[in-house]
């Protein structure tokens, strides 16, 4: 940025140069004894413009590594504040949304910063034109001044209006962007409802808006434009009459009344460039004003200042008096006051019909949400004591809503621990009796699986979902309806596999399947948030409450 502001004056003067030389030209012309002299003017002439090629790459190109490496810095500066936001943000937003901010935003910035070398070049460049205006005649220059307060009211005007369209413009296409990032990872779910054409309509309504304001900004921008020339044309014919007045009189010279009007004509570029400034400025300020809103959204999951240290799981975990509601919704609690202990080594099942709160019972124990009021410790220390790599760290997870990435399978099954070798993948893999089919893919582990693993069955994403598993080895293990869309083949393999990673682990099961949770130390039957019943398999049958109605229902 310090090379391109002070290469802005003296690239300012170089463009500047051409008024005086043409003067001169104009002036000694009459007097050129030989062409030597001619040739002697077309050598500065070429000089000039060399002199112009490198002080013009240095002052534009250093600009534009700011902005490239501003936009980069920025970019990744929102893409980190956005991944440490807790998981109640993203339930608020919509994903296009963010993508918008991340993406167009950051971009509408850069037009900004391009803005710097305008403001330091083409100020100096004006008042270079202006300063030898008056220099050839200070009072046709003056009078020329009145056009000064039509031009800042057009200013004024355009900025304040696009920078409103832009803020509107900004809003729509994260909309766009939302919908494209809903149809395109949706596709399977739409073709099989024929929702195509829906989906269509609402793009094109959407882009329809989008355009309008779009244009409402072209149409602002571009009456701005000729605006401000029709301005600089009035005072240019009042000054051909005035200025010419003054040659027939005798007070000015040929070249001094050509360099003059070029001079002045020359104006019109620097005031043209401070004006299309305004306007990005404008622009920029919107984009700044949306970033800055989501720097300033801050995570209610936070590491606490003098953390404890869960060294090794040794005893259980217990929940306090746990009430839980989400952050959107805090009239509605989903958990009320849920108390149990789930000793080291047991494992415990969680049933209720939909909507019961299991899911969210699971979900606050690595603290993906934080509960509304009691406790969950774990070894007597409250999970909000611990930092959230220790907590996390100690738990595995195996959920219906498998997440995997559009990269290769054993990248995939890595995200369990990023250190693990490829010698741990593959027996992890073993493990969860995810060899076979993998062996069977064109290119094995190295197959690369599509976005979300569509390329993967569900029981085949389950599997690398228990491979990560076993390859992080944490001592409490949590299953999140594991199994409930699976077929029965699948479930079989799967359910396998899950018999297997749950040796020796603390286990939290929360399933529909019989098969899932018969076989757990302790069920507990969940309704409306509360726990209603606790025991044995063939003793909650033998009570005949709600875990046997679900049963009978064909719900378990």
């Amino acid at each position: 940025m310090t090379v391109s502001m002070v290469t802005a004056p003296i690239l300012a003067a170089l463009r500047a140069s051409p008024v005086l030389l043409i003067k001169e030209f104009i002036e000694h012309l009459d007097h050129a004894q030989t062409k030597q002299h001619l040739l002697q003017f077309s050598g500065i002439i070429l000089a000039v413009f060399v002199a112009n090629f490198i002080v013009r790459f240095l002052h534009f190109y250093s600009n534009r590594r700011v902005m490239a490496k501003v936009n980069q810095q920025l970019k990744n500066n929102l893409y980190d504040h956005v991944m440490g936001l807790s998981a109640g943000y993203f339930s608020d937003q919509r994903i296009g949304a963010l993508m918008s901010r991340i993406g167009s935003d950051t971009d509408r910035i850069d037009q900004g910063i391009a803005q710097f070398n305008v403001i330091a070049r083409e100020p100096i460049q004006l008042a270079y034109f202006l300063g030898y205006c008056f220099y050839v005649e200070w009072k046709l220059t003056l009078l020329s001044l009145i056009i000064i307060p039509p031009m800042a009211f057009v200013f004024a005007f355009s900025a304040k209006a696009v920078k409103r369209y832009v803020g509107r413009i900004t809003t729509e296409q994260a909309s766009l962007y939302a919908t494209m990032q809903e149809s395109f990872s949706g596709t399977r779910t739409i073709q099989a409802f024929r929702l195509e054409n829906y989906l269509r309509s609402k793009f094109r309504g959407q882009s329809h808006v989008f355009t309008l304001n779009q244009l409402k900004t072209a149409a602002l921008e571009e009456a701005a434009h000729p605006a401000i020339e029709i301005i600089i044309a009035v005072a240019i014919a009042f000054l051909i009459y005035y200025g010419g007045s003054l040659f027939l009189a005798g007070e000015l010279t040929k070249g001094q009344l050509l360099s003059f009007f070029v001079s002045f004509g020359l104006m019109g570029n620097p005031i043209r460039s401070m004006g299309e400034t305004n306007v990005k400025l404008s622009s920029a300020a919107a984009a700044a004003d949306r970033i800055d809103e989501v720097f300033r959204w801050k995570s209610t999951i936070t590491d606490p200042t003098s953390p404890k240290p869960l060294a090794h799981f040794k005893n259980a975990i217990e929940f306090k008096d746990v009430s839980f509601a989400y952050p959107d919704n805090l009239e509605r609690s989903v958990l009320k006051e849920v108390s149990f202990q789930i000793p080291k080594g047991a494992r415990v099942a969680f049933v209720g019909p939909s909507g019961a709160g299991k899911s969210s019972l699971a979900a606050l124990i690595p603290r993906i949400y934080d509960v509304t009021s009691g406790s969950i410790t774990i070894d007597g220390i409250d999970v909000r004591e611990m930092t959230l790599k220790n907590l996390r760290e100690s738990i595995g997870i195996v959920s219906q809503d498998v997440f995997l990435f559009n990269d290769t399978i054993i990248e995939n099954i890595r995200c369990g621990n990023l250190q693990a070798s490829d010698e741990q993948i593959f027996e992890a893999a073993k493990r969860a009796h995810a060899v076979n089919f993998i062996s069977k893919l064109p290119q094995g582990f190295q197959t690369v699986i599509g976005d979300r693993g569509q390329k993967l069955s569900g029981g085949e994403r389950q599997r690398i979902s228990i491979a990560r598993a076993f390859l992080r080895d944490a001592p409490i293990l949590i299953l999140d309806e594991a199994t409930s869309a699976l077929d029965n083949e699948s479930e079989k393999a799967v359910q396998t596999a899950l018999d297997e990673l749950m040796k020796d682990k603390t286990t939290l099961v929360i399933a529909h399947r019989l098969s899932t949770i018969q076989s757990s130390d302790v069920i507990y039957a969940i309704h409306e948030g509360r726990i209603l019943e606790k025991g044995s398999h063939y003793e909650l049958i033998s009570h005949d409450g709600l875990y046997a109605r679900l049963l009978r229902a064909s719900q378990l």
